[in-house]
């Protein structure tokens, strides 16, 4: 059942460079827009490229959106590809938020902080659901899961119907083939049962 909203929805997909925020983003960009809500996306690339942060906003609305940006303390949705990265933008959220982070590290800097700090940190966060990729995507034998396990799980929050989501994923990913639509399908409803 598609949940109504009575205010913007705002979403933050969080990660390094290289893992994929930015196309999590259009994904979720695509469903809002399909849903038929008035839909705006910003990204933050930084230092994408050699691994540094890389962040994006969605937010949406059954109105006009004036603004892409999820203000401080406004935020309904989290997405963390990286525990750290989750961490750093959890100040956008608003009360009753919900997070989905990933506990796989990626230590692209030399001195990443204790790993078991991190997810201590993590654990304390109201409303977050915490999730190991790696080992759901070998459970899948597709290394390339995660994300999709993620969105999976986060779909649970979103205003978003399960038809749409499966035609946003077949449109983006049908120009690399059935095997490849397939196997993205496979994780997304991985996730919505992990969730």
């Amino acid at each position: 059942m598609e949940k109504l909203i009575k205010r913007p929805y705002g979403v933050i997909v969080a990660g390094v460079g290289g893992q994929g925020a930015i196309t999590l983003a259009q994904l979720i960009l695509g469903a809002a827009w399909k849903s038929g809500y008035f839909v705006h996306q910003a990204e933050v690339h930084g230092m994408s490229q050699r691994g540094g942060s890389v962040n994006a906003h969605i937010l949406f609305d059954t109105k006009e959106v004036s603004s892409p940006v999820v203000m401080q303390g406004s935020g309904d949705l989290l997405i963390g590809m990286e525990p750290l990265e989750t961490l750093r933008y959890l100040y956008l959220l608003g009360k009753n938020a919900c997070v989905v982070s990933s506990v796989v590290p990626i230590k692209n800097m030399e001195e990443y902080p204790d790993m078991g700090k991190v997810i201590s940190e993590l654990e304390t966060v109201s409303g977050i659901t915490l999730v190991d990729v790696d080992k759901h995507s070998k459970m899948l034998k597709n290394n390339k899961a995660g994300n999709m396990i993620l969105l999976g799980i986060a779909s649970k929050h979103l205003p978003v119907r399960n038809d749409i989501w499966e035609t946003v994923i077949c449109e983006r990913f049908k120009k690399k083939g059935k095997e490849i639509v397939h196997k993205n399908l496979e994780a997304f409803e991985f996730g919505k049962r992990l969730a």
